[in-house]
């Protein structure tokens, strides 16, 4: 016990550091931070507030549902995202009465993130929280969960696609069910691409070929840059794994704990190099750790390509005033392709200590999961279905949404065709992602090396070099605790 609760203290103060520093994940910007006194204390008054307003608003739902079981089920999809995850828990709600679930928005994935790790210290935890990817061995470690494995029956978890799957599994089997997974892709403009006389991308193009593109678009369509995207670290990340590279020692730290990080070295260089020099040499605007900002240079047609989540394809396909299409992403020009890791997030059941609690939880879990819950979320925004099914015999209507979608089919795709298994045979752990404690923080350290290239001067090596020199260290603080 005294370990686990040094373990806690050590994701409370995780958790403060990042809040610090601002974030970074998958598909949302990070909010803002302010060091202003007057606007904190005005922003205390109002959390204040909003406490009360939705403690009222809990005590009159359970006054409504009766002898229902209440949930609160902690997320981080905002906008358009968050209203599909609002009819999916509503349909839930609606579809028995024995439970209640409560959706509360969270902010970013590291808002999520870092406030489940902070309710840990207070016991205020949710039952349910979406969790992005790059927490899943904080969360193995926090010895808070109920495993996913101990509640399904023998042979559920091979409905799931392989990738999610494996990704969300320890050695036992699954600990959170995979609910929206998404890859990054390419989407382009084909009005800009048919104007240069330019094919659809090819599946396997590399470094060299995406230049090519690159500077066929700008002369064509008098560009002064060709593709635009953040200085966020999951570009990176998948990037280096599609080119073969380790994120993580100790094969990605899979087959035992990460204790240095590998991307300061062969692949990592190259595919850091290439993204700095899209900024350095003119050829994507400089707007650095941003999401939104780069769709708006996008829609205005101020770029023909942007990287962004397979997330986004229903935001980029009913909003922009061009056609847009979908392409891989590129891989280095020293690799093969190899294919991309599983981006996005599953849903974790918190051990409230209480079997019927815990149970309710996962049947919310379960159909969330389930074929037509995840149909709806697919086609209302762009994730990928988690089931296996669904992809290998798909239902009538979700098949012709594809014909006519096929922006849709891009991502799912690229996973279908992701190796594996390397030539030899062996498993190829470039594609089955990083896993490490503070993964978190490590990729805050990444997008500080942008910084020290675009604004400092530093090399691509030399600011690869510094940011293994800060990962390593915080790999070592939190592995300290399990020695």
């Amino acid at each position: 016990m005294k370990s686990l609760r040094r373990l806690l203290a050590l994701f409370l103060v995780m958790a403060l550091v990042a809040a610090a520093c601002g974030g970074d994940d998958d598909g949302e910007e990070a909010d803002d931070t302010s060091a202003d006194t007057a606007a904190e204390e005005a922003d205390d008054s109002a959390d204040d507030e909003a406490a009360d307003d939705a403690a009222d608003d809990e005590a009159m739902e359970e006054d409504a549902a009766g002898d229902a079981i209440t949930l609160q089920f902690w997320h981080a999809m905002a906008d358009d995202l968050g209203l599909v995850v609002d009819e999916l828990v509503a349909a839930y709600n609606d579809s028995q009465d024995a439970v209640v679930v409560n959706a509360t928005f969270q902010g970013t994935y590291d808002d999520t993130y870092n406030a489940l790790l902070a309710s840990f210290e207070t016991g205020t935890e949710p039952n349910i929280v979406q969790n992005f990817d790059l927490a899943a061995q904080t969360m193995f470690d926090t010895g808070k969960l109920v495993p996913a494995h101990q509640l399904m029956a023998p042979g559920e978890a091979d409905a799931f696609l392989a990738a999610p799957r494996d990704y969300y599994s320890d050695e036992t089997g699954m600990v959170a069910l995979a609910f929206n997974s998404s890859t990054p892709i390419v989407y382009y403009n084909t009005e800009m691409f048919e104007a240069a006389g330019l094919d659809e991308p090819a599946t396997d193009w590399n470094f060299s070929q995406f230049l090519e593109t690159c500077e066929a678009l700008e002369a064509a369509n008098d560009l002064d840059t060709c593709v635009t995207f953040g200085q966020v670290g999951w570009y990176f990340e998948q990037i280096l794994a599609n080119s073969g590279g380790l994120y993580f020692n100790n094969d990605n730290g899979r087959t035992d704990r990460a204790t240095e990080v590998a991307f300061n070295e062969g692949q990592g260089v190259e595919v850091f190099t290439f993204l700095t020099d899209l900024f350095v040499d003119g050829h994507a605007p400089n707007l650095g750790n941003t999401w939104t900002d780069t769709d708006s240079v996008f829609f205005a047609k101020e770029a023909a390509m942007i990287f962004d989540s397979t997330a986004g394809a229903r935001g980029f396909q009913d909003n922009a005033e061009f056609e847009v299409k979908t392409a891989f992403i590129p891989h280095s020009d020293s690799s093969d392709r190899n294919g991309v890791v599983i981006g996005g997030a599953a849903l974790w059941l918190i051990d409230s200590g209480d079997a019927d609690l815990d149970a309710a939880a996962w049947d919310f879990m379960s159909f969330m999961t389930q074929a037509d819950p995840q149909i709806t979320w697919h086609t209302g925004t762009g994730y990928f279905p988690v089931l296996a099914s669904l992809q290998t015999e798909p239902p009538a209507d979700l098949a012709a949404f594809w014909d006519e979608n096929p922006n849709f089919v891009t991502a799912i795709e690229q996973l279908a065709t992701t190796n594996t298994a390397n030539a030899d045979g062996s498993t190829n752990y470039a594609v089955l992602g990083g896993r490490a404690g503070p993964f978190p923080e490590v990729r805050r350290i990444v997008i500080e090396a942008y910084s020290a290239v675009l604004d400092g001067g530093a090399t691509p090596q030399e600011a690869l070099n510094t940011a293994a020199e800060q990962a390593n260290q915080a790999l070592a603080d939190y592995n300290a605790f399990f020695e």
